[in-house]
């Protein structure tokens, strides 16, 4: 970390000889902290010093090789072949440092023959990582499975794009390796589940003679607390299915299990003895958050009747103490009380802190989720304004089942309108709500005659849109399983006839990196099934008004006619003057023809596919090339033009159809709620560009 700090220290105070000193004397010493290394790389292309970046990488990469530390050799190269405009050069070093990285590798020579390695017409970075990604699954590595426990990789098969392992109960399990990160958890050296494929007997004798003592060995072997579901899956293949539950029933009873929390998501966690268990949790709860105290309470509070009076009478002065500046844990903490058997002496009644204006507020603050709901049912059956509360919590609430209930509560009470405005806002403003959102989403997802109605082409591009924005990162991962085989965007694609949105779904996937490749692939041939045409070439037209062509033709009239000549003759005066190797003229004049030559080029070539726009055929009826749009967000209102590449003036508002704001823009309708340069705004009006 020292050298980490002291390289950002020094990038930020633009020292870059000093840098390059240090970064030589770290290279000395120890050039295998590569993270360090190329993070201080990253700073330093941050500060706009590419050129000494690359150069120092560089160095790093053959400071590596000296010292034949080639994985992380390969590390680096893949960083610098990243940044280089011709990776295809780097092959051979590529090569080197694959071979002795993981040439060892059951699988290497056909992982590698199968990637195409030498085709000089890949890149060598996509190839290798190809190549790293396919030997992580390859044979006779071990992994974890929910639901199926422990498996052994029996073959890694690149040309199908899976690997397949034996579990106990189900033999060559085919895994995608698209999809083998999300299913498969490595498991290392000296892990428990390990011995089940070298000592499968005594694994299985020791579970059965002391099922404590093996639980307490797989807590330790797992290094974290487990719920439930993961230890019986752990267990597969250990434990008789049958036995299952005497087993579980004994294996909790080691007194040096503590258990957080309940039902499905309760932890169980290793400790000492029965009373070193319980000091733990006295401990625990002196110095725990609120939230943790509660959870400690319900759990442990049947362990004896002087921890559950010192639970309750502690909780209640928290609750007194609470009562004003924090309504929620008041009113969370009173109502748990009631169904624990401590004693204690009620400060107040909770109900009144569910009376008022604020109710939702206090609702939204209740960590406990069972909890919230009984306060919306109290609300439900007390409160004389209870749709104004739940419209309200709607939008504070993070928890489907819960947003849930409060659309069928007002669905059931005939509050259609109430309803219908909370799913307006939430599409309207997904940033602002991305909890609703991604439940909508989810909802559409999972009920089919929903999605036939209300899922189109604009959601699905609200969704890609969704994966790049902070707001959704607790949600994103679930929000790209709308991708897989059989989800939402599949179904768009297939319900919705509208080919020139598919056209520029399949080209917004191509460049879109927020989704695996392997999604991407299932959504785009579904796009591709449902309208072959889109597999042929097309080349992208240039929208241009009149006038801008006009002036565009003229340019290459003026090239052809006036700028070669000059030029051709310039560059024979040059060449007359003798001893081409130091003449100025010379290379100034060939340096200018190839210039001119390209621009010729990359004119002809555009307005031979320019599509002018005719403002009198301009649909306005959705934001395309040649409208005008006005946006609103508050008090603050913009005109946006969207035109071709020749007419692109940001700071007048213009932009290219090619540009990423034009693309975000293109095909929303006035009302909709679009997001422009990272601010969430509404269409006010769309008009022609001239008007």
């Amino acid at each position: 970390m020292p050298f980490r700090e002291d390289a950002g220290r020094l990038i930020q105070q633009k020292n870059y000889d000093e840098l390059e000193s240090l970064w030589m004397a770290q290279l000395d010493a120890d050039p295998s902290d590569v993270d360090s290394f190329l993070h201080a790389a990253k700073a330093l292309r941050k500060a706009e010093q590419r050129t000494q970046s690359d150069t120092l990488l560089g160095l790093l990469a053959d400071a590596l090789k000296d010292r034949q530390l080639w994985p992380q050799r390969l590390q680096v190269l893949k960083e610098i072949g990243r940044l280089s405009k011709h990776p295809a050069q780097m092959r051979p070093q590529f090569e080197e440092a694959l071979k002795k990285s993981l040439g060892t590798h059951k699988s290497f020579a056909r992982a590698f023959q199968f990637a195409s390695f030498a085709d000089p017409a890949s890149n060598p970075v996509e190839r290798t990582e190809k190549i790293e990604t396919w030997l992580t699954y390859d044979e006779g590595e071990c992994f974890f499975m929910s639901g199926r426990g422990a498996g052994c990789v029996t073959e890694l098969n690149p040309e199908l794009g899976i690997c397949r392992l034996d579990f106990e109960k189900e033999k060559r399990v085919s895994v995608p390796l698209g999809a083998a990160g999300k299913f498969l958890v490595p498991l290392p050296e000296g892990h428990i589940l390990r011995r089940k494929f070298s000592d499968a007997d005594g694994l299985k004798a020791s579970a059965k003679s002391s099922p404590a003592e093996f639980f307490g060995e797989l807590l330790k072997s797992f290094g974290r607390p487990m719920v439930m579901a993961e230890v019986r899956d752990a267990v597969i293949g250990i434990v008789p299915e049958e036995k299952w539950a005497s087993w579980w029933t004994a294996a909790r009873k080691n007194p040096q299990v503590v258990t957080s929390g309940t039902g499905a998501k309760a932890t169980y966690a290793f400790a000492g003895s029965s009373s070193d268990a319980e000091a733990a949790i006295r401990r625990e709860f002196d110095r725990a958050d609120l939230k943790t105290r509660l959870e400690l309470a319900r759990k442990h509070s049947g362990r004896s009747k002087a921890l559950a009076d010192a639970f309750s009478s502690a909780l209640a002065a928290d609750a007194a103490r609470l009562a004003r500046t924090d309504a929620s844990n008041a009113w969370q903490i009173l109502t748990t009380l009631e169904g624990l058997p401590g004693h204690y002496e009620s400060p107040f009644d909770p109900a009144s802190l569910l009376g008022g204006p604020m109710a939702s507020r206090t609702i939204a603050g209740v960590h406990d989720k069972a909890l919230r709901e009984k306060a919306l049912a109290d609300v439900r059956a007390n409160h004389p304004d209870w749709p104004k509360v739940y419209a309200e919590a709607f939008f504070l609430d993070d928890e489907p089942r819960i947003l849930t209930s409060i659309m069928t509560e007002l669905e059931n009470a005939g509050q259609t309108e109430v309803r219908d405005r909370l799913i307006d806002e939430t599409l309207r403003y997904p940033r602002r709500h991305p909890r609703a959102f991604f439940w909508y989403v989810k909802r559409l997802n999972d009920d089919e005659s929903l999605a036939a109605t209300k899922a189109t082409y604009p959601l699905l591009f609200q969704i890609l849109d969704a994966l790049t924005h902070d707001e959704f990162s607790g949600v994103r991962a679930r929000l790209k399983d709308l991708f897989d085989k059989g989800g939402l965007a599949v179904r768009i694609v297939m319900n919705q006839d509208n080919e020139e949105q598919a056209r520029r779904l399949v080209e917004t996937l191509d460049r879109y990196g927020a989704v695996e490749e392997y999604r991407r692939d299932i959504v785009k041939q579904a796009a591709l099934m449902k309208y072959p045409s889109l597999r042929e070439p097309q080349a992208e037209p240039v929208y241009a008004t009149a006038e801008s062509l006009t002036a565009k033709r003229a340019e290459l009239t003026h090239l052809k006619s006036v700028e070669i000549p000059a030029n051709s003759k310039a560059l024979q005066a040059a060449r007359e003057m003798g001893d081409l190797r130091e003449n100025f003229e010379y290379k100034a004049a060939r340096a200018r023809a190839e210039y001119l030559s390209a621009r010729v080029g990359e004119l002809a070539s555009e307005i031979s596919r320019v599509r002018v726009l005719e403002p009198n055929l301009i649909d306005t009826s959705a934001v395309r090339v040649g409208t005008k749009i006005a946006l609103s967000n508050g008090d603050v209102r913009r005109e946006v033009v969207i035109l071709g590449p020749w007419e692109s003036d940001p700071e007048r508002g213009i932009y290219s159809n090619q540009s990423d704001v034009a693309k975000k823009l293109i095909g929303h309708t006035a009302g909709e709620a679009v997001t422009f340069m990272g601010n969430d705004y509404m269409i006010e009006s769309i008009r022609r560009w001239n008007e």
